[in-house]
């Protein structure tokens, strides 16, 4: 009996210990997922060693916790590999060496041409020197009659700028008009129809002087090589270096075919902090889900939400909540415990490490606010950290309104809908409320697709652990439908029957004493109902049932002798007693 006593304790604890186990995994909220995926990240990392990790891997590691800071070093791609460099500078591990070898690696960019715009309200004659000299003829239309002297510009096909030489592209021209005017640069690539007009616009008064240079470069080993260009920037960029020289080339490039697949927008709108580039940015979102970076939609995710670290667009919410409710593993890691794209998906989603820390104070934790140096509002806050390229900045960024940006409001039952539609940030909206651009305003059809009237969800990333796939379509094909699993359900109900039977089997053992009567009294009521029940009905007109007399057994060892019984007296003889009784009785 103790015995059994102690393996039902046993199988207790054991059961109890499982299923509070199983309770303390889930995460129900996101910080719980976050940290979850910290945990994996940290794990997978020591498991493996940094020794062991493959270069991006101690790169992006850097990166979101802090680890393998050595190995990135001593790695040989370390001042050999202008990308594996570049991410290395943006993770943390930067010096004053290893910027000279990157300002080493910038050349000139080609494929592009140039223009140098001058105007005027009025007709008027300008000077351009440089190393020669050109007189400017403008008329009131604003095209140019002439261009004489040296040979860096020429008139342009349209009439209207200065083509400049490729030959002349380093040097800096120096304009003077007799009348009011202004000067800029213009660039596009070659056999390209789109213009691109220059950051940098000059104004002067009559007699006058403005300044302008070409200026274009780019990073490659061998010529320029855009996803090169794009790392390098980023990394001077997170150095707080001047990378205007390289967004020509970059803004250019941006659309050949070759460089589609680098997800551009990303590193433009954290090097410029032009909202054209964010929008762009948002609208290659996938399913309103996911980006994708070479064909890799974790990689992709990833650097998409990285530029929008402290913004919180509708299109980012959405992703994070496929990261984290669909595409999380049980684990925590995402990408079957992939640690580049784990490390870099945290870093976006959930910075905790300060990339390139000067050892100051966390920017937001005191009070101020984090943003693109580009779209800094108030000053740059020195000895006050941000994570990667972003900077301290006094104030919060002023956003435009929804018609500054050209945009539509939708109120909170109306969606963005159209061929290249946006919704983006804006100042002035109420509550649910968005703007809308390159879009209009349209209720939404209240569509169901047969996966979700049937009870499932559509998910793109494969069913969940506790779900199964079935083949109810839903409203992207690449999606699948999933459904519940009901054996999930069945196995965890036997383990609550199973931990309840050896509750009950404890309780019998230990009040037994107390318990014996009323399972006596339980048996005999039972044997009572037993006989009756077996016993069979008589009915109206059906004879008894033939019963042979009962003979009782005596065994030999008990007999005894039959008493022989008096006989019965005759009436008559009973009467003369009687009647004896009476005379002695006088």
């Amino acid at each position: 009996m103790k015995k059994v006593f102690l393996f039902s304790i046993f199988m207790i604890m054991f059961f109890a210990s499982f299923v509070i186990a199983e309770e303390h995994d889930v995460c129900t909220d996101d910080d719980c997922k976050i940290d979850k995926a910290y945990s994996c990240l940290r794990d997978e990392i020591n498991d493996k060693g940094c020794d062991k990790l493959s270069p991006e891997e101690k790169v992006f590691s850097l990166l979101a916790v802090g680890k393998c800071k050595s190995e990135v070093v001593d790695d040989s791609r370390y001042k050999s590999d202008i990308i594996y460099t570049s991410q290395a500078i943006i993770a943390g591990s930067s010096s004053s060496d290893v910027k000279s070898w990157l300002f080493d690696k910038s050349k000139t960019s080609i494929g592009i041409d140039w223009f140098l715009e001058i105007e005027s309200p009025k007709a008027t004659t300008c000077d351009v020197d440089y190393s020669s000299s050109n007189e400017i003829t403008i008329n009131e239309d604003k095209t140019i009659d002439s261009v004489t002297g040296g040979s860096c510009l020429s008139l342009s096909s349209n009439k209207y700028w200065l083509e400049v030489d490729p030959d002349c592209y380093d040097e800096e021209f120096t304009v003077s008009c007799d009348e009011q005017f202004l000067t800029t640069l213009l660039y596009q690539e070659k056999n390209s129809d789109t213009i691109f007009v220059s950051e940098k616009t000059s104004s002067a008064s009559a007699e006058g002087m403005t300044e302008e240079k070409v200026n274009s470069s780019c990073f490659g080993e061998d010529g320029c090589n855009y996803e090169e260009t794009l790392w390098a920037s980023l990394a001077l960029n997170v150095l707080k270096e001047d990378v205007k020289s390289y967004l020509p080339y970059l803004i250019t490039m941006k659309d050949k075919e070759e460089n589609e697949d680098f997800l551009s927008e990303a590193f433009l709108y954290s090097l410029t902090g032009n909202v054209d580039f964010k929008n762009q940015l948002l609208s290659k979102q996938i399913n309103n889900k996911w980006w994708v970076f070479s064909d890799d939609r974790y990689y992709g995710t990833a650097l998409a939400l990285y530029p929008l670290q402290y913004e919180e667009p509708s299109q980012k919410k959405d992703s994070i909540n496929w990261l984290l409710n669909e595409a999380q593993e049980e684990n925590g890691c995402w990408d079957s415990r992939n640690i580049r794209n784990t490390a870099f998906i945290l870093h976006s989603i959930s910075p905790q490490a300060v990339s390139v820390s000067s050892g100051g104070i966390d920017c937001e934790g005191a009070g101020y606010f984090c943003a693109s140096q580009i779209n800094c509002a108030g000053e740059v806050l020195s000895g006050y950290d941000c994570s990667g390229a972003f900077v301290c900045c006094s104030e919060d960024v002023i956003l435009k309104i929804c018609s500054e940006q050209g945009g539509e409001i939708c109120n909170s039952n109306q969606n963005c809908v159209g061929v290249g539609s946006l919704e983006v940030d804006s100042a002035g909206l109420s509550a649910g409320q968005a703007c809308c651009t390159s879009g209009t305003c349209q209720e939404p059809q209240t569509t169901v697709s047969s996966c979700e009237s049937s009870g499932g969800a559509c998910r793109v990333s494969g069913c969940l652990e506790n779900e199964e796939k079935t083949f109810e379509s839903c409203d992207f094909s690449s999606d699948v439908c999933c459904v519940q699993k009901t054996t999930e359900k069945g196995s965890y109900f036997w383990i609550w029957v199973l931990f309840i039977l050896i509750v009950l089997v404890v309780l019998g053992i230990i009040f037994r004493d107390k318990l014996r009567p009323y399972w006596f009294m339980i048996k005999s009521k039972f044997d009572k109902f037993k006989s009756s029940k077996s016993a069979p009905a008589i009915g109206p007109g059906t004879p008894p049932p033939r019963t042979s007399p009962l003979r009782r057994v005596v065994p030999h060892a008990e007999k005894r002798p039959l008493r022989r019984m008096p006989m019965r007296k005759s009436q008559g003889e009973v009467d003369d007693v009687l009647k004896k009784l009476k005379e002695m009785g006088k």
